[in-house]
């Protein structure tokens, strides 16, 4: 495998707003426009990797998430604070990830995460589980 494509559904209707929000969301416009409802992003620069928006009827929201990894997720929480984009509270995993969760205006669940160390190299929890609440804390 050489690259990756992952893809989120709007409503027809809402093709516009869309765009007009993952191009805020990415800080630019879409990198391919092949058709008026079809719009992609490569969020991750010189990687293969490529995230579609397609506006069709019906459309069905994201069941997985995908998270954006940020360099500052107090940032990247400001950011969505100042355009009033619903989130949870940034949490971590000590010594290992931070993050928090939002949807966008048609419920395609995305995210973002903070390296709290470099991959493959924080601490790990053996013999617990991802579902373990305890083991995350807020994240300041």
């Amino acid at each position: 495998m050489s690259g990756m494509t992952l893809q989120v559904s709007v409503p027809s209707e809402a093709r516009a707003a869309a765009r007009a929000f993952y191009s805020d969301l990415f800080g630019r416009p879409p990198q391919f426009e092949p058709h008026d409802d079809f719009f992609e992003w490569a969020p991750i620069s010189g990687q293969e990797c490529w995230l579609q928006v397609v506006a069709r009827t019906p459309a069905q929201p994201l069941q997985n998430r995908i998270r954006f990894r940020v360099n500052d997720l107090l940032q990247a929480t400001a950011f969505l604070d100042e355009r009033d984009i619903q989130h949870s509270e940034p949490s971590q995993l000590p010594g290992v990830v931070a993050f928090l969760d939002f949807h966008d205006p048609w419920h395609n669940r995305l995210g973002y995460y903070e390296d709290l160390a470099p991959s493959g190299a924080g601490t790990t929890y053996p013999g617990t589980s991802v579902q373990d609440q305890v083991l995350f804390t807020q994240h300041e």
